[in-house]
């Protein structure tokens, strides 16, 4: 893996192909300028670390797509990250995600053992999303508020998590948590 610039080639190249996959290539966001050198650590939403590797260590796409709700909702192929070894938070809030990819949902994050803090709030995550949650035993900070969970959540769907800290599943539409013990 060669430096290019001060950023590894390969995470320079993940990034423009996240840019690609979130149809902003052609229209005016934060992600506009990605791309136009090749100092990936200085590109808006991208955080390297201050070592002599400066590798990507916080993704923050926050608002990227969500005032362009005409291009539709955004099915995520989560393998795109997976350059990003040190990655410790990535944010994917608001960008009208209502899914992943068949097969290339947030399970295969779990390869990434230094991501601690994952936010997909004010998305359109349905309750299929807490399965793919349980390969990411590294999280500490998950945020799912403002998705379109609903119903019964059981809690153990979240057993596997054992570093989390805090976990926000606020503006729901979640009616009950059933635990082992019963139902709260």
């Amino acid at each position: 893996m060669l430096l290019s610039q001060g950023c590894l080639e390969e995470e320079r190249i993940a990034l423009l192909q996240i840019k690609t996959s979130f149809g902003l290539n052609d229209i005016p966001s934060q992600l506009s300028y990605w791309g136009k050198d090749a100092l990936c650590c200085s590109w808006e939403g991208v955080t390297c670390s201050n070592s002599t590797t400066r590798r990507v260590i916080e993704i923050d796409l926050f608002f990227a797509r969500y005032r362009y709700s005409s291009m539709g909702d955004l099915y995520l192929n989560a393998s795109i990250f997976l350059p990003f070894q040190e990655l410790n938070v990535l944010d994917l809030s608001a960008n009208n995600i209502a899914g992943c990819v068949a097969n290339e949902g947030f399970e295969r994050l779990s390869r990434l053992a230094k991501l601690e803090v994952l936010l997909l709030s004010v998305n359109y995550f349905n309750n299929s999303i807490l399965s793919s949650m349980k390969e990411l035993s590294s999280l500490k900070y998950l945020y799912l508020d403002f998705n379109q969970l609903q119903g019964s959540i059981d809690t153990k769907e979240f057993d596997s998590l054992s570093n989390l800290e805090e976990l926000s599943l606020s503006y729901n539409k979640i009616q009950k948590f059933i635990t082992l013990t019963g139902i709260n």
